[in-house]
């Protein structure tokens, strides 16, 4: 895509984070107990958000305003991405730090193992009060005593319609106005510390008719779900709390353009990703280092000194908001599997990984048709993309001789993933059927998309 091609090209992906040393201290505990002297937290999910359609990542900027403040008061990502294209696993990874293969989340419409600890039981045992605004998108949890996933509170949206959605009936049903009084009530509570996590229904479809500022389809859906956001700042500052919470801001995928949603190109898994602190991350400033999913609830961790050894796939990203460092790590996976958003007697999933400049996509079911979003019939088992020179993936390198050690050297790195993660290809695929026989298989005129 020409705006996202531009963008690359001016800011550079070799573009480095500026050194911060004006903080001493990303965070502080004064031990008087469990979450006492510990940052809040509000992890803010806009639901298929394209990178294109922010302004802070090349955009119109009349239509995300609040996004491209909260980059201009933190650290942008340049190049973070979801774990998958699609609902339900990407959301998994940020909820668990763990890949959706190992964690069970990888069809949509699926949930996690009984044995994967979670973010809200992990940090209400760590003094937090947890709540949950809108879709968490996971559909089973674990229920074993000793990893019960409980919120502590859940904001479930009101009756109230948002604006543009009355149109239709599915439109009016799925965007509805957030409980902002309860949450506002909650975040003002300062007998312990919070981890809010807010799931917009926007911008993902269906999309609004014309709204009050002339604007309608995507551009509405985007405006008002940084509309949204915009609130939940102002309320933070409203509560006295904007100085001491971590703000972390992300689209769970891509959609709404060619080769995005349901596909691991470009489009569908690289995301907006930000994160403010106040006095503790410098303000505007810009990292290109590698980042996934799986790195936000290890950084969280972090944050508020809880280094003990976990089995994490993510890193905590830490030294990126200090400032100490440009880089997190070298590689990055990704998965999409067609369960749950395509007919299971033809599963058609697809594994890649991400480096500083190459990506190497396998699809495993190659020979058959791909669920939408490829844009072609069929798919060659393996497309290799220079990120840099080719930012619009749009020359496959994987027979290139000239690149065939870098797809040996990518192949290897995918397939040592491939063990790490317990993925067995086509038999993982199936036996996520017997795990949520009452959610899977779904068909493609099911209506399960999003």
């Amino acid at each position: 895509m020409s705006t996202r091609r531009e963008f690359l090209r001016l800011m550079g992906l070799g573009a480095a984070l500026l050194p911060f040393h004006g903080c001493k201290s990303m965070y502080s505990s004064n031990g008087a107990g469990p979450g006492k002297g510990k940052p809040n937290f509000m992890i803010w999910i806009a639901d298929d958000q394209f990178l294109d359609s922010v302004g802070c990542y090349g955009a119109e900027p009349s239509h995300t305003p609040n996004i491209d403040r909260l980059a201009r008061e933190g650290l942008r990502f340049a190049r973070a991405y979801s774990t998958s294209s699609i609902c339900t696993p990407a959301r998994s990874a940020l909820l668990t730090r763990m890949y959706p293969i190992r964690n069970g989340a990888h069809p949509n419409h699926s949930g996690l193992k009984q044995d994967i600890p979670c973010m809200p039981s992990t940090m209400h045992d760590l003094g937090y009060r947890t709540g949950i605004v809108g879709k968490e998108g996971l559909h089973t949890r674990p229920t074993r005593p000793n990893n019960t996933y409980v919120w502590d509170r859940e904001f479930p949206l009101t009756d109230q319609v948002i604006s543009g959605a009355e149109w239709s009936e599915d439109a009016a049903k799925k965007h509805r106005e957030m409980d902002y009084a309860g949450v506002k009530d909650s975040i003002s509570d300062r007998s312990q510390p919070f981890l809010l996590c807010v799931a917009s229904s926007l911008p993902h479809g269906p999309l609004l008719s014309r709204i009050n500022n002339g604007l309608e389809g995507y551009p509405a859906n985007n405006w008002m779900a940084d509309f949204q956001l915009g609130k939940y700042l102002q309320m933070l500052e409203e509560a006295g709390q904007a100085e001491n919470t971590v703000v972390i801001f992300v689209s769970d995928n891509g959609s709404n353009t060619d080769r995005s949603k349901y596909t691991l190109y470009e489009a569908g898994v690289h995301v907006p990703m930000i994160i403010r602190w106040p006095g503790h991350i410098r303000p505007n400033t810009v990292t290109d280092a590698l980042v996934d999913f799986t790195d936000i609830m290890p950084t969280v961790l972090d944050l508020v000194g809880e280094t003990a050894k976990i089995d994490f796939d993510g890193v905590s990203l830490v030294p990126l908001l200090r400032g100490t460092t440009d880089r997190s790590r070298s590689d990055l996976y990704l998965s999409f599997t067609g369960l749950g958003v395509n007919d299971v007697s033809d599963p058609y999933p697809i594994r890649a990984v991400v480096t500083e400049r190459y990506k190497l996509i396998h699809f495993l079911n190659y020979e058959i048709a791909p669920v939408k979003g490829r844009g072609v019939d069929k798919s060659p088992e393996f497309e290799l993309f220079d990120l840099i020179r080719d930012p619009d993936e749009s020359v496959n390198l994987a027979s290139d001789p000239s690149h065939a050690k870098t797809f040996e050297e990518m192949r290897e790195k995918l397939n040592a993933w491939n063990l790490k993660v317990g993925d067995r290809g086509m038999a993982t695929e199936l036996e996520a059927v017997a795990m949520f026989p009452d959610r899977l298989p779904a068909s493609p005129q099911s209506g399960n998309t999003d």
